[in-house]
């Protein structure tokens, strides 16, 4: 195999997952054929099988390469008892790749991507918490969950609102509504 075999291969995908992209802005993955793809990226059909099976399988390579790992966020300040590193390395992998988070996690983006990045980051804030609380792990798992889908979805109005306030107002925002102040203050009883 000569070296250019392997960049020739890697710029064929890409243009291929680019039609795809294209498509998947506009319509629903049900609606988008291999027609369509093929059409649009101007390779045949063969091609496109060479590189994957079916519409479904292009939409699962992009969110592979867009989910974080936890080995490439950094670690959580746990030294800090309210550290606003966690929203800060949600709002930067978020930023890195708003284009396609904005898509994939809105109401006609993919269910099962948001369920990915929940995972991974509950993953890491569990770490990061852990010592912190004692709680059985299933009142964890639920404090998890509310931390981070608070997180995600306030990071993702806050790009939606095209960053509409800055980032050092946002984060001790996203800090005290974490803390339960911002309750306390409205005088919302919460008691059942």
């Amino acid at each position: 195999m000569n070296k250019k075999q392997p960049d020739i291969t890697n710029v064929t995908k890409k243009t291929i997952k680019d039609a795809f992209w294209e498509l998947y802005k506009e319509k629903k993955i049900e609606k988008i054929t291999v027609k369509d793809i093929t059409l649009k990226a101007g390779y045949n059909r063969s091609t496109f099988y060479a590189y994957f099976t079916d519409v479904y399988d292009i939409l699962e390579q992009i969110e592979e390469d867009l989910m974080p790992g936890i080995e490439h966020i950094p670690p959580i300040d746990t030294s800090r008892e309210h550290s606003p590193d966690f929203f800060e390395n949600i709002i930067t992998i978020y930023e890195k790749n708003s284009a396609y988070y904005s898509v994939l996690l809105s109401e006609n983006g993919d269910p099962r991507f948001a369920i990915k990045m929940k995972n991974v980051f509950k993953s890491m804030m569990k770490d990061a918490i852990t010592n912190r609380v004692s709680i059985s792990p299933e009142e964890m798992d639920y404090a998890l969950e509310f931390l981070v889908g608070a997180t995600l979805s306030t990071v993702k109005h806050w790009f939606d609102q095209d960053k509409n306030i800055p980032m050092h107002q946002l984060l001790p925002l996203m800090v005290k509504l974490m803390d339960n102040r911002f309750v306390q203050e409205l005088d919302i009883d919460m008691a059942m």
